[in-house]
């Protein structure tokens, strides 16, 4: 609000290291308009807000008993979140994006894809990760009109913010920030210690190698990651699925990039992004839950899902040996994803 650069800003000695585009100026500003608390208060109003009408808007695209089971085990993984937890007390963006994702997936199940590319590519903007999960709505679904969608709205919003946004700051951004975004900042490794002297916990395995002091590699791992998910998304996507698993292959695609975004993502260390996990992995569950499916493979996801979200998570992960739960939860439930595709064999009961 002071119009100076907020890439450069000094808060109490420390860079604030503000990283998002210049185009979520505009939106963050606007809470500064009010006081600390009052602002503090409307934020997670807001997050909260667009979290549950993503539940319920999600639960209008599902049919017959689905429906209710999915509400149940959505309410049922957020009442036991500590990712969402977190969220709501420390004020991360993460619960807001959440909500806003699951909205351009509900907007592709009803068909409003241009609505769709329109909230991701807000989603993105404000925070850019989001903006992968155009592995799954453009390459899975062979969907390049989807795509186009996205860049004329991304354009457009840039443009809109060029009202408000000095330019300069964006020249700024292209050339001192975001050619950082390949690496992870060694400020989120695993044992580094915060002001209150309290273990800061990694959740991603671009995190465990700046613990090992391999920072020069997390791009190469982020690409490799990608790139392959990229292959398999198109691969998988091309596949004659029979009508009657469409949805569920779908649900686990679009699980199985969430997952792949935080667990390979530049700049993910921290538990906070697990919430974007909930809302999939509810989806997912009331899918499997209406099939045939093995027990084994039921008690796997469940207990994938049980170590990436329940709210027991602080005995470990700030204990004096740090144990990183919710990225032991990613890697099973991330693996646990692919025989759906492959081997379906291994997981559904024959008829």
């Amino acid at each position: 609000m002071s119009h100076g650069n907020p890439y450069t800003l000094i808060l109490n000695g420390r860079p604030f290291l503000f990283i998002y585009s210049p185009a979520s100026l505009p939106f963050y500003a606007a809470f500064a308009l009010f006081q600390l608390e009052l602002a503090d208060q409307l934020w997670t109003i807001t997050s909260v807000a667009l979290f549950v009408i993503a539940i319920i808007a999600l639960s209008l695209t599902l049919k017959g008993d689905r429906k209710y089971v999915f509400v149940a085990l959505a309410i049922l993984l957020s009442l036991t979140s500590y990712p969402l937890l977190v969220n709501l007390q420390l004020g991360e963006n993460d619960l807001l994006l959440a909500g806003v994702g699951i909205l351009s997936l509900v907007c592709v199940k009803l068909n409003h894809r241009f609505a769709s590319a329109v909230l991701l590519s807000t989603a993105t903007l404000l925070k850019g990760p989001p903006g992968l999960l155009l592995i799954y709505f453009v390459l899975f679904r062979k969907d390049l009109k989807y795509f186009a969608y996205f860049a004329v709205s991304t354009l457009a919003i840039i443009g809109a913010s060029l009202l408000i946004v000095p330019i300069g700051l964006y020249s700024y951004w292209i050339l001192n920030v975001l050619p950082t975004f390949p690496t992870t900042s060694s400020a989120l490794a695993i044992n580094l210690i915060d002001s209150t002297g309290m273990n800061i916990p990694n959740e991603s395995v671009t995190g465990l190698l700046v613990l090992l002091h391999l920072n020069q590699f997390t791009p190469i791992v982020t690409g490799a990651a990608f790139v392959l998910l990229s292959l398999f998304a198109y691969r998988v996507g091309s596949k004659k699925l029979g009508s009657s698993r469409r949805a569920l292959y779908g649900d686990a695609m679009f699980l199985m990039n969430v997952l792949c975004i935080i667990l390979f993502g530049p700049r993910n260390a921290e538990l906070y992004p697990y919430v974007w996990v909930i809302l999939p992995l509810a989806l997912l569950l009331s899918a499997l839950l209406m099939e045939q499916v093995r027990i084994e493979y039921l008690a796997l996801v469940g207990f994938a899902g049980f170590l990436l979200n329940y709210t027991l998570a602080p005995r470990f992960l700030y204990s004096p040996i740090l144990f990183p739960v919710e990225l032991i939860g990613g890697l099973i439930l991330t693996i646990s994803l692919i025989p759906i595709f492959i081997r379906p064999s291994l997981i559904f009961k024959k008829a």
